[in-house]
């Protein structure tokens, strides 16, 4: 994917609605080479507008991601973030 900036919010959030109703969704993001705050917060709404119980693991998410999330959202429970 790249980047998640002022040039691809469309596009990000777009993809997010796009994910199935599944209990547990799994986004691989080591590709992901930068978010903003704008994009995350796309990325917490989409996973808050789920249905009850469902989780967003995040895996190999990059740094900004997880420092903005530790940030702003520190005890979400919507999303896991798993740096393996």
């Amino acid at each position: 994917m790249g980047q998640v900036d002022l040039t691809t919010h469309d596009e990000w959030q777009s993809a997010l609605a796009e994910l199935p109703a599944a209990p547990d969704i799994h986004l691989e993001l080591s590709e992901l080479t930068f978010i903003d705050t704008h994009g995350t917060l796309i990325l917490v709404e989409a996973t808050n507008q789920s249905a009850e119980g469902r989780r967003v693991v995040l895996h190999n998410p990059p740094v900004t991601l997880v420092r903005i999330l530790e940030l702003f959202w520190p005890s979400l429970p919507t999303i896991e973030v798993d740096r393996a």
